[in-house]
């Protein structure tokens, strides 16, 4: 069973400064914005695993007053909350954030977003793209658990069919906020037409003479800035 251990907030003395000031482990879990739960291994049954990158990057959790606490930090997409450790030899603490905080991981900047999909408010980790005056690009990393299918798995002549095993499903997508709406792009032109993100004709012309691609976040980027240039 995972504890929640509620976390008071910073003792009334701590002025904010304009300089980042670093946080040491104890204060970073006495600031009222980070919520610690107990660490669990994860289910080792599952094909894959549930982080954007297994591996801990170098990175940092920064506050509103310009405090900060370095880590190595890796992102459980799954769960929606960090695995951080202050060094390789440290223990691993799983956290959660509110939107008042940025989680950097190797120069990527990651905040907890509300935001409304499909008619259906949503709060989610979203990692910082580019942000426009009109426009902010946003990629929001999702894993499912895919369970494998029986059906059409004929049991060889042994008689013994191994047990089909599941695994983890990357289902991110990128989002695009304009407006006060929130658009989940998707990855084919005509379905990206029919959001009425863009102007058609202007959409069209664009892809012609660029060679965007709506897999890739540069691609996604250049096409952004384009659009963000012509309502300026």
């Amino acid at each position: 069973m995972k504890l929640y251990i509620s976390i008071i907030t910073l003792l009334l003395f701590l002025v904010s400064h304009s300089q980042i000031i670093d946080l040491s482990e104890d204060q970073l879990f006495r600031s009222g914005n980070v919520f610690l739960k107990k660490f669990s291994t994860n289910n080792t049954d599952i094909k894959g695993n549930p982080f954007l990158d297994k591996k801990f990057l170098n990175g940092s959790i920064s506050f509103s007053n310009d405090r900060k606490y370095d880590a190595i930090i890796r992102l459980d997409i799954a769960n929606q909350k960090f695995e951080i450790k202050k060094d390789l030899n440290s223990k691993v603490s799983s956290i959660e954030i509110d939107n008042s905080v940025t989680v950097t991981i190797n120069n990527e900047n990651f905040k907890n977003h509300s935001f409304k999909i499909n008619n259906t408010n949503t709060k989610g980790i979203l990692k910082e793209c580019l942000i426009t005056e009109n426009y902010k690009l946003y990629y929001y990393p999702q894993k499912v658990i895919e369970m494998p299918n029986n059906d059409g798995i004929s049991a060889p002549p042994t008689g013994y069919t191994k047990t089909p095993q599941a695994k983890w499903k990357d289902t991110s997508s990128y989002l695009i906020f304009h407006n006060d709406k929130t658009y989940q792009l998707p990855t084919s032109h005509k379905k990206m037409m029919k959001l009425n993100l863009f102007d058609e004709k202007l959409y069209k012309k664009y892809r012609k003479t660029n060679k965007l691609n709506l897999k890739k976040e540069e691609s996604l980027k250049e096409l952004v800035s384009y659009f963000n240039s012509l309502e300026i």
